[in-house]
């Protein structure tokens, strides 16, 4: 049982929806992270810390099979414009594979329990990915483990967070805001042809336009939206023929 005080103390993202990655670092790390800035950083994990994220994914799959925390996610073979659906609480209702630091949740395929495959080890496959899930709903389950959480700043407004701040050691993040730059300048089809180019420019661009913001580099920035920039329609190539 992980064994919490009353000074524990940390804040989230100030944002209706978390990834399943910033809730595990929040809580085991104290600094709501994913899984990429995490090995940058050069943490090891220690045993404590895998037993405060294994015993933290226990309680969120009950929580998401008692219907407490909704989980939302891409299904896999899906893409980004065919937007993230809900996951049912009843598909909680068997063990899952929550792997935290890809927020991805992943699934035994049982029609490889056949006789025929009995040699040969258990098959897993990958049913959603970008996992997000309710805040609030995250919130209300820290408290019942004795974490209290800060607030900071209006979860209805997140480009006004700029410094993801935790009550323990940790570095904070500007992971959001790189992806909500992305985001828009991808629907607006302004963007290089290249991922290394873009990262180099939303680098730049977060230094510029949000100096008190912790920097990013353009290989972090690059890792933080890969997913985005394979899955995200590209604006045709405008051809010169005069």
């Amino acid at each position: 049982m992980i064994q919490t005080t009353d000074s524990q103390q940390l804040t989230l993202p100030d944002r209706k929806e978390i990834t399943l990655c910033e809730a595990v670092t929040a809580f085991v790390y104290g600094k709501a992270s994913d899984a990429t800035q995490q090995m940058l950083y050069g943490d090891a994990e220690t045993q404590e810390q895998s037993a405060r994220a294994k015993e933290l994914i226990e309680r969120l799959h009950s929580a998401a099979y008692a219907g407490r925390i909704k989980f939302r996610a891409l299904k896999n073979g899906d893409d980004h414009t065919d937007g993230h659906k809900d996951i049912d609480r009843l598909y909680f209702s068997e063990p899952r594979g929550l792997r935290w630091n890809c927020d991805e949740i992943w699934n035994r395929d049982l029609s490889r329990d056949h006789p025929k495959f009995k040699s040969r080890p258990p098959y897993f496959r990958m049913d959603w990915r970008d996992v997000h899930l309710d805040r609030e709903a995250f919130e209300a389950l820290l408290q019942d483990m004795g974490v209290s959480v800060q607030q900071s700043l209006n979860a209805d407004h997140p480009d006004k967070q700029k410094i993801l701040k935790t009550g323990m050691p940790g570095r904070p993040t500007s992971k959001h805001l790189v992806l909500n730059m992305a985001r828009r300048r991808l629907d607006a089809g302004d963007c290089p042809t290249s991922l290394i180019a873009f990262s180099k420019q939303l680098a730049d661009e977060l230094a510029k336009s949000e100096p008190e913001t912790p920097l990013m580099t353009p290989k972090s920035v690059a890792n933080a939206i890969r997913e985005m920039w394979r899955t995200h329609p590209k604006a045709p190539k405008i051809i010169d023929r005069s």
